[in-house]
């Protein structure tokens, strides 16, 4: 029991108060611009892309300097443009996109060597491709899918850059970005090949993912891409923090879901859709300093309104989405205890547990 209690206060514990205003306004206008734009111009198609293209690029601008804000939000946009182009172009084929999702999913996974802004933007790389994969790309070929994603991605990075101005430390690198990006080549090429556990959980999540989002394209479930974007955000390279991350999980699912429920019963209005994402997002960046779970708990509302308000179908397409991110959490947390077992030489530190 006090094991139990302890996990849910670490869950849900205060790492700094007060609420970041100008960071919910600039996170949600990155969010909630391009949704409204594409919805109000009839295209859904480019309101979601643009939106998630917003919504990854700003998670990725992290606090910092300018060159850190900067490198770290361009860096992110670049690999997210990537994963979608990727994700696309193999779409059609099963084969294709189960090799390319372990590839992508594995390599961003490394990105963890560089603490919490790297496991975050490793974290995003994985969740667009994976969303991306499951939701049609409809009339766009991949170069207009590609383009309306960095559009979104370009707004979301810029936003977040100057919310996060005021209160960044003085310029600390002055060394030329030359030289800093062949020293986090290099940290990135020791990390794959020295960091044992590091490599063991690359290559426990990309299997995982990966398998999941396999049997969701060949059992052809319906949304069946939310249980692998849920073992994305719950898996951790300890089972401590794995526990942890599917607390707040599912917190984050009960919270949209009920949402969702209240919005269904009142009406299924898209306008309020719109409304109900944009609020979640500024809450999302809002109250993301405040703590990590805030992040994993609004994220779910987040993308569960985003996608309701181009693709309503009432209460019962929210519930099946729920239940998908459930049975993420189930899978990813049994089939992770699996492979902890079979291989007890591996050490399970916590310490190795970089949010992500």
């Amino acid at each position: 029991m006090a094991a139990a209690t302890g996990m849910w206060a670490e869950a849900f514990r205060v790492e700094r108060r007060g609420i970041d205003v100008r960071a919910g306004l600039a996170g949600g206008l990155a969010t909630a611009a391009p949704l409204a734009v594409g919805l109000a111009l009839d295209a859904p198609e480019i309101a979601v892309t643009a939106c998630f293209g917003g919504l990854n690029a700003a998670l990725g601008v992290p606090r910092g300097d300018l060159r850190t804000r900067v490198g770290w939000g361009a860096g992110a946009a670049l690999a997210c443009c990537t994963a979608v182009a990727i994700s696309t172009a193999v779409q059609d084929s099963v084969a294709a996109t189960t090799i390319a999702c372990f590839l992508v999913v594995g390599l961003a996974a490394f990105l963890r060597t560089f603490g919490p802004p790297g496991g975050l933007t490793g974290f995003v790389i994985g969740a667009i491709f994976v969303i991306t994969s499951g939701i049609p790309a409809g009339s766009l070929d991949v170069g207009e899918r590609v383009l309306w994603f960095a559009l979104g991605s370009l707004g979301g990075v810029v936003l977040m850059v100057a919310a996060y101005a005021r209160d960044a430390p003085p310029p600390g690198d002055a060394r030329p970005m030359r030289t800093v990006l062949a020293r986090g080549a290099r940290q990135l090429r020791e990390a794959i090949a020295g960091d044992r556990l590091l490599r063991a959980h690359a290559l426990r999540l990309a299997t995982i993912v990966t398998l999941t989002l396999l049997l969701g394209r060949v059992l052809e479930l319906e949304h069946g891409y939310w249980i692998p974007l849920t073992i994305l955000a719950v898996l951790q390279p300890d089972e401590h923090a794995s526990s942890v991350r599917a607390i707040q999980r599912a917190t984050g699912t009960l919270v949209g879901t009920a949402f969702i429920a209240l919005v269904t019963i009142a009406t299924g209005a898209e306008w309020l859709m719109v409304a109900g994402q944009a609020a979640a997002a500024f809450a999302l960046f809002a109250l993301f300093s405040r703590g990590y779970f805030w992040l994993v708990v609004l994220l779910t509302p987040t993308a569960l309104l985003t996608i309701n308000a181009v693709d309503y179908q009432g209460l019962e397409d929210a519930l099946q989405r729920a239940g998908w991110s459930v049975l993420g959490i189930l899978l990813g947390l049994a089939i992770a205890e699996l492979c902890w077992r079979l291989a007890p030489h591996i050490p399970r530190a916590a310490a190795a547990s970089t949010p992500a």
